[in-house]
């Protein structure tokens, strides 16, 4: 993970309110999910079909009731992509 340039892309997201909590928050969720699932957040955003199965790792690895582990992988995907990864229902509709 780019953990730096993250950082400042976070830092620079108007629509994140309470900044410095909310960005340690996802710096934090992003590092759980390296390490938890053993992966490379910039490996998994690299291909749709490896952030889809890692979102559904997070969803039943993670503990992730909430969604705020997802939510801080698609914020490294729309980070890394300039875009953001549809919903789990559209991706699966899309691909079969």
């Amino acid at each position: 993970m780019r953990e730096r340039d993250f950082e400042e892309y976070l830092l620079s997201d108007e629509s994140i309110k309470s900044k410095m909590k909310a960005v340690n928050s996802r710096l934090s969720k992003a590092r759980l999910i390296e390490r938890e699932l053993g992966v490379d957040l910039d490996d998994v955003v690299s291909d749709d079909e490896k952030m889809f199965h890692t979102l559904m790792r997070v969803k039943q690895e993670t503990n992730d009731h909430n969604g705020n582990n997802s939510n801080a992988l698609r914020k490294y995907y729309e980070f890394s992509n300039g875009r953001r990864f549809p919903t789990l229902a559209e991706y699966k509709y899309k691909v079969v």
